[in-house]
């Protein structure tokens, strides 16, 4: 039979010898069902009896080593990139020495929207609106791109999954209820790349790897857009701190934020049902125009007989306070045409982490979790039989 790569180098002792195409059918199947279902397409397509069927664990082990074998892989590749290139992301990641390009350092950066379509825009947008929930064309907080032109965008996002329960030696602190896959996209010139890791830092490498390989920094705009996670804000400045960048709220996590908020904050009947949904309506045009300090003023100036929870609203002007360096005017951007949404992250939440591990009665230990996600963005970045084969991943060859 055809073995391949050296993640076939050694065998447990119950093992089977398996050739490349069920090893990758075995692959392929965990990542859409469970691992008892795997075992039972996988018996039945090969007529496989009780006396010689493939058993639930070794599948799963089988498919949690070739998980552990892709990522170490991605990390091994990527530590030597940086490394070569003399940057240390545990430390000041890029320095005088680190190998980038003057153009990634200092870009010569494509133009933004000029002011005469950013009015004309404006204009069309302020028609039959009143002057809160318009756009002010002298007063854009974040100038847009004319768009997604030499625009590298980079979305990034969580996803958190049960975790199996541990034995813990007494008097030990229990371990969390979840654990957090950190997922990430990168898209330029219409083609995408995925990140996933249960370790956010590990992303942030990846990115940055990426990112210097296809040379996307050199003379490009960069931009991150996030549910404003202050962790990944944290994240962006360490490894990007060193160059422009923009990063930008999601819409989705800010008009949802604003509905729970006010859900909370507001009394709740019959009598009230039309305000409340008129103040919450009102709240998120406002900021859809960008207009954060006209928010924060009719935040500050609901009817006090319509509040239940004083503190609710504190909240929600605290949470608009700390975010507004990152509040664009999505109207004008939707206008333009660049990114408003993080949905492309979030579309990979669901095709590599949740579809699969968010099933009733699951739950992962974090090598488990990760592994999986593991295969499943190797298969989606068309490289999982490579690695496994024993190549290392190409960074450069991924956008050219």
């Amino acid at each position: 039979m055809y073995l391949y790569g050296d993640a076939f180098s050694s065998l447990r002792p119950k093992e089977r010898i398996w050739d490349c195409s069920l090893s990758e059918r075995i692959q392929k199947l965990a990542s859409d069902v469970s691992f008892t279902k795997t075992t039972e397409y996988i018996n039945d397509f090969f007529h496989r009896d009780e006396s010689n069927s493939l058993r639930h664990k070794t599948v799963e082990e089988f498919v949690e080593r070739m998980g552990h074998k892709i990522r170490e892989s991605y990390k091994a590749a990527s530590d030597a990139f940086l490394s070569e290139a003399n940057i240390d992301t545990d430390g000041d990641v890029v320095t005088k020495e680190s190998a980038i390009a003057e153009g990634a350092r200092n870009p010569k950066l494509p133009e933004l929207a000029s002011s005469e379509r950013v009015r004309e825009i404006a204009d069309r947008y302020n028609q039959g609106r009143d002057g809160r929930e318009s756009i002010d064309a002298n007063g854009i907080a974040i100038p847009p791109e004319d768009s997604a032109n030499d625009c590298v965008y980079v979305y990034i996002d969580g996803v958190l999954v049960k975790q199996q329960k541990e034995c813990r030696a007494q008097g030990s602190k229990r371990s969390s209820k979840f654990l957090e896959n950190a997922v990430a996209c990168i898209q330029y010139g219409g083609r995408t790349y995925n990140i996933t890791d249960t370790d956010m830092r590990e992303v942030f490498r990846r990115i940055m790897t990426v990112l210097v390989a296809c040379d996307l920094l050199v003379n490009k705009r960069l931009i991150f857009i996030t549910d404003g996670a202050t962790d990944i804000k944290d994240y962006i400045r360490e490894f990007f701190g060193f160059r422009q960048h923009t990063l930008i709220l999601d819409w989705y996590h800010l008009e949802n934020k604003c509905y729970q908020k006010l859900s909370s904050a507001l009394k709740c009947g019959k009598k009230v049902k039309e305000e409340k949904e008129q103040v919450t309506k009102t709240l998120q045009s406002i900021l859809w125009a960008g207009n954060v300090k006209t928010a924060l003023d009719f935040i500050a100036a609901i009817d006090q007989k319509l509040i239940k929870s004083q503190k609710a609203i504190e909240e929600l002007a605290g949470y608009i306070t700390r975010k507004q360096e990152n509040i664009p005017c999505y109207a004008l951007r939707k206008g333009l045409g660049p990114h408003n949404s993080s949905n492309p992250v979030e579309k990979e939440n669901d095709l590599l982490v949740a579809q699969r591990q968010k099933g009733r009665g699951m739950a992962w230990s974090r090598e488990g979790s990760a592994a999986l996600a593991a295969i499943t963005v190797a298969g989606q970045n068309n490289e999982r039989i490579s690695i496994l084969g024993g190549s290392n991943p190409n960074f450069s060859t991924y956008f050219s």
